[in-house]
């Protein structure tokens, strides 16, 4: 079970990881303030306050980016 868990049930919950998250707000590495807790509150404002900045944003971006990469030795 170890084996598995650490070879290819790894291998296939991290390929896809950044088509799905190289949109940022699909997948924020961070966020500045809490997200809100009623439907209708947010404005496009609290929005872009809450969103990470360009700097925390390409660092998750270039670490999944890795991540998603395939093993040159597979």
């Amino acid at each position: 079970m170890v084996i598995f868990t650490c070879s290819p049930q790894h291998a296939a919950v991290n390929s896809g990881q950044y088509d799905f998250g190289g949109w940022m707000p699909n997948n924020p590495f961070s966020l500045q303030r809490p997200p809100p807790t009623a439907k209708g509150t947010t404005s496009e404002s609290t929005i872009l306050q809450t969103l990470p900045d360009v700097n925390i944003t390409v660092q998750g971006m270039s670490t999944s980016w890795v991540l998603s990469q395939k093993s040159t030795d597979f």
